[in-house]
């Protein structure tokens, strides 16, 4: 190596330590539970730009079914075009047991959680670390780079680097996966019990400085759901559950209301800004959506049937809240809101009820 060699190489060292601390501070400073993949973005830029690599890949670990890797691929930068063969939502399903060929490097980063940089002439990629995530939360990506053109040997620094990289990817995943599981449920991915119980509090605790302010709550039910599960199976019940949260989500007003799995097949919504009524229609068209929606009835192992479904419903109890009229405190109010879902249950499900003080008179009456 000559001493022109020497200098560039401690030069484009130099540099790319210096592309770490912006990228620690990057990451410090984002939050990748909202930003979704957006944490990969610079390591990416890092790989081509920095690196010089002339294709940087990320891969999703989507599953390990015996001895079989199945990935997908979730990001490239390739401005050139050299691999027609990386397109992301491409998923490749590699042989764990034949550690050869274009994949070389993410068989061998996958099996040793550790950087591979073997060198793969032409098509492969010829470095690739793995950041790691429990399988609770994940399962990890792959991440990497391909040199493309003459030069193809991966320098020491440089698989450092990589696995720097991944080891800051993998803390700060790791981290956003367990906030967000402290307050999403796992299962329909929106707010958990503890969660949207405070987000009910927040809402009221609104009132004390805007005297006009008004609200509703709704708590759902879904209809007759220990007959799914005893028919069914648990497996085909959490599927509807998961269903019926996305259903609830897609349905929800952005930055008015919140949905958020109460407990069971129970869910609570939050509505701001909404009268009694005003919830009452808007809780009228989500559960014709949902009467009419087919839920795909799946096999014991989960996976659909074709052309089977099943149709569920749901009850629903609502509760307004105004800060001008006697506000109750938050759980009295989900209270108010759960005693309107049990007169929906008695009159005979699928139904949606508004709570007032008459309907409290009328159950005492009926006890």
């Amino acid at each position: 190596m000559t001493r022109s060699d020497i200098d560039k190489v401690e030069t484009d060292a130099k540099h790319i330590l210096n592309q770490l601390g912006s990228l620690s501070s990057f990451l410090t400073g984002m939050d990748p539970a909202s930003e979704g993949d957006a944490c990969f973005t610079m390591p990416l830029s890092i790989m081509t730009e920095a690196m010089a690599f002339d294709v940087s890949v990320l891969y999703e670990v989507c599953n390990v079914v015996d001895n079989w890797l199945i990935l997908e691929v979730a990001r490239v930068f390739d401005p050139k075009g050299y691999r027609e063969d990386l397109k992301e939502g491409k998923k490749l399903i590699l042989d764990l047991t034949r550690a050869e060929g274009i994949y070389i490097n993410e068989i061998k980063a996958f099996t040793s959680r550790k950087v591979s940089c073997i060198n793969v002439p032409n098509e492969g990629c010829d470095m690739m670390g793995f950041v790691y995530l429990p399988e609770s939360l994940g399962g990890g990506y792959l991440f990497g780079g391909d040199y493309c053109g003459e030069e193809s040997r991966v320098r020491d620094y440089e698989a450092s680097v990589c696995e720097i990289m991944c080891n800051f990817l993998s803390t700060i995943l790791i981290k956003a996966q367990l906030e967000k599981l402290a307050v999403y449920d796992s299962l329909t991915g929106l707010a958990n019990s503890r969660r949207i119980k405070e987000e009910a509090s927040r809402v009221r605790n609104r009132f004390a400085r805007k005297p006009k302010a008004v609200a509703s709550v709704a708590i759902c039910d879904i209809d007759h759901f220990k007959a799914v599960n005893d028919t069914h199976g648990h497996i085909q019940g959490d599927m509807v559950i998961k269903e019926v949260g996305e259903l609830l989500s897609t349905s929800m007003r952005k930055h008015f209301d919140v949905a958020g799995r109460y407990g069971g097949e129970e869910f609570l919504l939050v509505l701001d800004e909404t009268t009694g009524p005003e919830a009452i229609a808007m809780i009228e068209r989500i559960r014709k959506k949902i009467e009419t929606h087919a839920f795909p009835k799946v096999d014991q192992a989960g996976k659909p049937i074709p052309g089977d479904s099943l149709h569920i419903t749901l009850s629903f109890g609502v509760a307004e809240n105004r800060a001008d009229a006697s506000p109750c405190d938050a759980l009295e109010w989900i209270s108010r809101a759960d005693r309107a879902l049990y007169r929906s249950k008695h009159d005979g499900r699928n139904r949606a009820t508004l709570w007032s003080h008459a309907l409290d008179e009328a159950c005492v009456e009926t006890a």
